[in-house]
């Protein structure tokens, strides 16, 4: 919004991705290899590239 303030919705969408950006790199952490990430990847509904996201400011 133009006076700074944040509407809820948008809130609620930054955090979901800060959460998604986060359990996917989390998931990468603990994989034994590419394959086994990409299978828990998928099985948590997220996709490789959002563990890449930048940060929300």
């Amino acid at each position: 919004m133009a006076d700074g303030l944040v509407l809820q919705g948008e809130i609620e969408t930054d955090l979901s991705a800060e959460v998604r950006r986060r359990a996917a790199r989390t998931v990468a952490s603990v994989a034994t290899d590419a394959r086994e990430c990409a299978e828990l990847l998928s099985m948590l509904g997220l996709a490789p590239d959002e563990g890449a996201a930048e940060r929300a400011a």
